[in-house]
């Protein structure tokens, strides 16, 4: 099932096709709710894991179905 209603910008293929236009948007929309250093590299400051599962939450809506559930068991948001 698509969840396509849901999104802000397009969902990520299965393909990986306009995959750096997603990764652009996904950026974009961490920087602007001050969600960003939950994928980047390890800082002084550790993330929380409220914020953590925030970014997961939505990568997981913004990623094809099937994409979904490979990635079922990942927590966390930089290896998505």
């Amino acid at each position: 099932m698509s969840n396509l209603n849901k999104l802000d910008f397009t969902t990520l293929e299965v393909s990986g096709r306009k995959y750096l236009k997603w990764v652009q948007d996904v950026k974009l929309h961490l920087i602007a709710q001050n969600l960003h250093p939950t994928i980047e590299e390890e800082m002084d400051n550790p993330v929380s894991e409220a914020k953590k599962t925030n970014v997961m939450i939505f990568i997981q809506r913004h990623i094809h179905d099937a994409l979904q559930t490979e990635y079922l068991a990942e927590e966390d948001p930089r290896a998505l």
